[in-house]
């Protein structure tokens, strides 16, 4: 019923404009215009209602994921984590990317679950910004093919991320997947407020090795502590390098991270 009388609008607006005097096409101009704006309201409606929906499928995936891993445990182990983050610029926008290598435990192995925060209650402006790939690792780390991933923003600024795999992998295999992330304005905080900020990891299992380390913008230093650990404890490693274009890079090294401890460190621009 809409769209026939918009369309009967449409022809008399057409009509006007092409066959009657200067009242008349001014009018017809005036309805066109409108019926332009209309569709254009309409369709910034019907948008923003498949994004709802999509919003809602997703959550749901997330759901049922994690009934799933809570009912019957994962299906995996970490055997090494190494998270980089390199902040590019003064509006602490970073390139992160995150090297995961496990062992397959049990059978039926269909999606991994990962989580990742920003550690501020970003702007919807800001993730829709991001952009996210997920890649297999193959032999020697030759990047494969991408993998399909459902991702879910939670309001304290964390991303929830579900990896599906195409193929359950066979048990005792070892898997390698890479996560890379180009986050606007991930660190917008600490590079402009100069407040101190956390970079941490915390895991559900034990894992043997993690890794984490951040690169500062050139010509930018910070003050570095540990967090989650006293200095002189043993199986953690911690300090501070240069790259090779001279970019101040903290880091810290976890041997045998014990489950649900929160391990990384606190920096402050100097």
């Amino acid at each position: 019923m809409i769209r026939s009388v918009a369309a009967a609008a449409l022809l008399s607006a057409i009509l006007g404009f092409v066959l009657g005097d200067g009242l008349v096409q001014a009018i017809s101009v005036a309805l066109l215009v409108s019926l332009a704006l209309c569709s254009v309201l309409l369709l910034i409606g019907g948008l923003g209602s498949l994004r709802r929906e999509a919003d809602a499928h997703r959550g749901l995936v997330l759901r049922y994921v994690k009934a799933i891993l809570d009912h019957e445990g994962l299906p995996y182990r970490f055997i090494k984590w190494e998270e980089s983050s390199v902040i590019r610029n003064s509006r602490g926008d970073s390139l992160d990317t995150t090297t995961i290598r496990a062992e397959v435990t049990e059978s039926g192995m269909l999606f991994m679950r990962l989580a990742f925060g920003s550690g501020w209650p970003q702007p919807s402006r800001h993730r829709g910004k991001v952009r996210l790939r997920v890649r297999k690792l193959l032999i020697g780390d030759r990047p494969g093919v991408n993998l399909e991933r459902t991702v879910q923003w939670l309001g304290d600024g964390r991303l929830r991320l579900v990896i599906h795999f195409a193929e359950p992998p066979r048990v005792g295999e070892e898997i390698s997947v890479v996560v890379e992330c180009d986050w606007p304005g991930k660190s917008m905080p600490f590079m402009r407020e100069g407040k101190a900020d956390k970079f941490t990891f915390r895991f559900g299992r034990p894992v043997p090795y993690a890794r984490y380390q951040v690169t500062l913008p050139e010509g930018v230093d910070a003050a570095f502590e540990p967090f989650g650990f006293s200095e002189h404890d043993e199986g953690v490693h911690w300090g501070r390098a240069t790259d090779e274009r001279g970019r101040a890079r903290f880091y810290v090294d976890g041997v045998d991270v014990v489950a649900h401890r929160e391990l990384g460190m606190l920096l402050q621009i100097s």
